[in-house]
């Protein structure tokens, strides 16, 4: 007879990225949410939902703008651009930081984005409204940078250059485009960065593998 073979469900649910999954949920959602209520599209409509917008942080101490606007996208082309750079660098990352260390540098890093361009954005004459997930998100790209370096799949030194010029080119088209918060991208990847690498000190090996 045959010999049977069973499918082990559980290994394959333990290679399931279920935090990436549910920050794309999530994201979608209140994206839908905001869109039934007036147009994501609307500055002062963004502004109420829960954009990051100085005066409102610095004077009103509404501090709570630095967590909700990493949850809100301006129109569909921003929120799908974002989901997509989400899942991709989010279930590389996650599988080897593992879900709870994932989830704290996302958000950590969505703060640390938001902070950043608030600081810098404190000496301009016109307040700039700021939302979208792309901080949080490339502090996953910092994150990576460092599992990159710190891995040993015998081309390293080739990953590494390669994705510091992806990086670096990623980084240079939001300083081009004033429609993009450049500070909170590059802000956003330095801390990820940094917050990666203090979590895998001690750590002899991390593997990054791709499919």
């Amino acid at each position: 007879m045959p010999e049977e073979r069973y499918t082990d469900y559980s290994a394959i649910l333990k290679n399931v990225p279920w935090v990436t999954l549910i920050l794309i949920v999530i994201n979608v959602g209140v994206f839908f949410f905001c869109e039934a209520k007036g147009s994501s599209l609307d500055t002062d409509y963004m502004i109420k939902m829960g954009a990051a917008y100085e005066p409102l942080i610095i004077d009103g101490h509404e501090y709570y703008r630095l967590i909700t606007h990493f949850f809100l996208h301006f129109g569909w082309d921003h929120l799908f651009n974002n989901m997509i750079s989400l899942f991709v660098l989010g279930y590389a990352t996650e599988l080897v930081l593992g879900r709870v260390r994932f989830f704290a540098l996302y958000f950590l890093s969505g703060v640390a984005a938001g902070v950043a361009s608030l600081i810098y954005n404190l000496s301009s004459s016109d307040p700039s409204v700021s939302a979208g997930a792309s901080g949080a998100i490339f502090g996953l790209s910092g994150a990576l940078l460092i599992l990159v370096i710190r891995g040993n799949r015998g081309r390293r030194g080739t990953e590494v250059v390669r994705y510091l010029i992806y990086m670096a080119l990623s980084l240079y088209s939001g300083f081009v485009d004033p429609s993009i918060d450049h500070m909170a991208h590059l802000g956003g990847f330095v801390f990820g960065a940094l917050l990666c690498l203090l979590m895998t000190l001690g750590k002899k090996r991390m593997k990054v593998t791709y499919s």
